[in-house]
């Protein structure tokens, strides 16, 4: 449609889909302010996008924009500033990371429907395996404990009709990948007795 406004000579400036300024008043802002950030302030608008967003329609129009003062453009110093990872969402982010892992290894991963003991099942090296993801904080001289049994009600083991492995995320986020059979009906291990399952190639 705007091709053929164009052909036909059309005006649409006055089109602001879901902006609340048109390119008039973003004209008007940016040859009356000093910098993007009160361009930004004048047309109401808030957020770490905002600058992105009056840039993009200013080159889309033409907008002359070398009087502008760019430091008030949010860095990328500014936005991880505000981000920290944070072991208490270990527990949330713990299949995404074994997922990821495996993605990374060029495996295939499928996320189960509906509850199972298994929490991924990877397709890899024409294998199947089911993966019962853990992640532990809790830590003791150095020492890594990893609770292996469910939780629901009383503890009660993994068995092989269940999963082929377990894939554990430490708050280090160091990653290990080990076969039910090393550790089958264990309740809890710990990981320093483990090592050699160790996964060195982090995400």
């Amino acid at each position: 449609m705007r091709c053929r406004a164009d052909r036909v000579g059309l005006d649409y400036s006055h089109f602001t889909g879901q902006r609340r300024w048109t390119d008039e008043a973003l004209a008007d802002a940016l040859a009356s302010c000093a910098s993007w950030g009160q361009a930004a302030t004048a047309l109401g608008l808030t957020g770490g996008s905002a600058i992105g967003t009056l840039k993009a329609h200013a080159l889309r129009l033409g907008l002359d924009t070398s009087h502008l003062d760019d430091q008030s453009q949010p860095t990328a110093e500014g936005v991880r500033a505000s981000l920290r990872p944070d072991a208490r969402h270990l527990r949330r982010a713990g299949s995404m990371i074994a997922a990821s892992w495996f993605t990374l290894c060029g495996g295939e991963v499928s996320w189960p429907l509906e509850p199972a003991r298994y929490d991924l099942v990877v397709l890899v090296d024409d294998q199947v395996l089911r993966i019962q993801v853990k992640t532990t904080t809790v830590c003791d001289d150095s020492r890594w404990t990893v609770w292996l049994s469910s939780s629901r009600g009383q503890r009660v083991p993994y068995s092989p009709d269940e999963v082929d492995a377990f894939f554990i995320v430490t708050a280090d986020l160091d990653l290990y990948l080990i076969p039910l059979a090393a550790v089958a009906g264990l309740h809890a291990i710990q990981l320093s007795r483990y090592e050699c399952f160790r996964v060195e190639d982090r995400p």
